[in-house]
């Protein structure tokens, strides 16, 4: 065994390596190797060549093919953009950690099925490449038992229709027992039926990445073990509804679902699901505890019309015609559990701040307030928190970029009296604190980027320290 991972300052090989004929692990992890020394392939004894994080690694020794007694390969996180020839002679691997088909060689995807012992992880890209739907069938990806995450990847490149990446990516399917899968830059309009299939019982973890023609979600809610759930790049999305719960026989549809992530889907507007979706017990998501929405620049309403009994945390970055996180017709009791609520760069959900009902969220305790009032835009806030906005029930609350900021309401703030921890971070305009001072309440207050407040805030010596000399931890940083 020889380890040399993580010396970053290696860049080749020691010259006598070649003569460790009986060498069988050799890591080279984390280096800064650009390639290795074709002499590395006379290491016929060798099982182990972890390459991992090598990030100017380009290419792989062309003689690899004659390591047959190599079990286990990994360099994932590298630059290298082709196979090695004759890989297929390699029948001992195990672990492969990638497989990258080139411009010419779409074909070589076949050599895959001359591993019929993969396990763990394996990433194929450059999928673009492929010409005959064929060779992706001798892949046999589907006897492969032993692999728990695929990672399947298109580079956009290629001259393929719609129909042909369809077919591709239906010979891809795996075996039911895979935890983890990952498609990005499917260039077809709709998934073939594997991808959501409810015999996928092992399925924990999918993403769906910059497949931007889709226009309709797999039924995702029929995978009865899936925990985490990413969508990002579908372009083509408009709603979201019981397609993506599934067939009507699915009763219970996302029942192990706790997080879910939405991210640059331009087009989607709404969540659609049907009324007799909506109002069964646990509602769409029964088990889901933290939801993200970023860039959807469409999306009206933050939240489906249902009942989500264990979400605890929603975060909203940059969803400009988002009106509110619910409906105003909702059950005061839908979101029993929500606790934490992050709000970034949402203009219209700023304009419409009055109607949030954040009174109506009974476990609501941590507000995140970012990027608001940007200039340049119609409603810039020069006082916060108006009356009626924030509940009596917040602990944590945390205000950054009020860019036109000037006052603090002392009125609401005497009225939070749970509030244990405010930060105020980049209110650059902001010019003191509250006359009738902060609560007794806090016992961490954190001020950053406010030059003028900071003044003020200097222990002993500043204006406003009599306000805040009752909180335990005090922390500045001066600009």
């Amino acid at each position: 065994t020889l380890l040399l991972s993580e010396c970053r300052d290696l860049e080749r090989l020691p010259t006598r390596l070649a003569a460790s004929v009986n060498l069988r692990h050799l890591d080279v992890s984390s280096t800064s190797f650009k390639e290795l020394p074709d002499s590395i392939c006379t290491l016929y004894n060798l099982q182990t060549l972890l390459l991992s994080d090598c990030f100017d690694l380009d290419r792989l020794p062309t003689r690899l093919a004659a390591l047959v007694n190599l079990r286990h390969l990994d360099f994932r996180h590298t630059r290298v953009k082709e196979m090695p020839p004759q890989m297929c002679k390699m029948k001992s691997l195990q672990t492969l950690s990638d497989f990258v088909l080139g411009e010419n060689d779409g074909g070589r995807i076949k050599e895959l099925g001359e591993f019929p012992l993969l396990e763990g992880r394996l990433r194929i890209s450059g999928l673009e490449y492929i010409v005959d739907v064929r060779d992706v069938l001798e892949a046999n990806l589907k006897d492969k038992e032993f692999l728990r995450e695929l990672i399947l990847e298109w580079g956009g490149h290629g001259e393929g229709s719609s129909e042909r990446e369809r077919e591709v990516l239906k010979a891809l399917c795996p075996h039911t027992n895979l935890k983890k899968l990952e498609i990005s830059g499917y260039e077809g309009t709709i998934f073939p039926d594997w991808v959501g299939h409810e015999s996928f019982c092992n399925m924990v973890e999918v993403e769906l990445r910059s497949s931007w023609y889709v226009s309709i979600l797999p039924p995702l809610g029929q995978l009865s073990s899936l925990r985490r759930l990413v969508i990002e790049g579908l372009d083509g999305v408009v709603s979201i509804g019981n397609e993506f719960c599934g067939s009507s026989s699915t009763n219970h549809p996302f029942t192990s679902l706790e997080y879910l992530g939405i991210c640059a889907l331009y087009s989607w507007k709404e969540w659609s699901f049907s009324s007799d979706r909506l109002g069964q017990e646990g509602g769409v998501f029964p088990s889901l505890t933290e939801l993200r929405l970023d860039f959807c620049n469409q999306l009206i309403v933050g939240l489906p019309d249902c009942h989500i009994p264990s979400l605890k945390s929603i975060e909203i970055t940059f969803c400009d015609e988002m009106m509110g996180l619910y409906r105003q017709e909702m059950d005061n009791n839908a979101f029993p559990s929500l606790q934490s609520i992050s709000i970034c760069r949402c203009k219209k959900f700023w304009e419409n701040r009055m109607k949030w009902g954040l009174e109506r969220l009974p476990s609501l305790m941590k507000l995140s307030l970012k990027e608001i009032g940007m200039k340049g835009e119609v409603d810039e806030v020069d006082s916060f928190p108006e009356e009626g906005l924030l509940p009596t029930t917040l602990t944590h609350l945390s205000i950054e970029t009020f860019i036109n900021l000037k006052g603090l309401n002392g009125r609401v703030f005497q009225h939070l009296t749970s509030l244990q921890y405010l930060k105020i971070d980049s209110c650059r305009e902001l010019e003191c604190l509250p006359q009738e001072g902060l609560p007794l309440s806090l016992s961490c207050l954190i001020i950053n980027g406010c030059p003028v407040l900071e003044q003020r805030c200097q222990r002993r010596t500043g204006e406003d320290w009599p306000k805040i000399q009752h909180i335990p931890l005090i922390l500045r940083f001066p600009q």
